[in-house]
């Protein structure tokens, strides 16, 4: 089953979180992860949002796990927490084929 890594954050430094993005994604594409919304104009719909969401994908939730726990990824952690607030990471798991 694959593994998704969600994730809400209000930007509070867009040249930060800029870093951030180009800093992540060769380590996203070292672990199989795969970007499929970065999104910083979300529609809310009900409730409240922060400003920018994020869904990747990964192979399995073992993946997104490996991903989000290898020193390369922490080692970059901070550039999204350190130009974020407000924001919530989850990993979950995905399903196969039509629900």
């Amino acid at each position: 089953m694959p593994g998704y890594i969600i994730a809400h954050y209000t930007v509070t430094d867009g040249e930060g979180i800029g870093q951030y993005a180009e800093a992540v994604m060769p380590i996203l594409a070292r672990h199989g992860g795969e970007a499929l919304v970065v999104d910083g104009n979300s529609c809310v719909m009900e409730g409240d949002a922060p400003h920018q969401s994020v869904v990747v994908k990964f192979p399995s939730v073992e993946a997104a796990k490996g991903f989000y726990n290898s020193p390369e990824y922490q080692a970059v952690r901070h550039l999204r927490t350190e130009h974020s607030e407000g924001g919530s990471l989850v990993i979950v798991e995905g399903v196969e084929g039509p629900g």
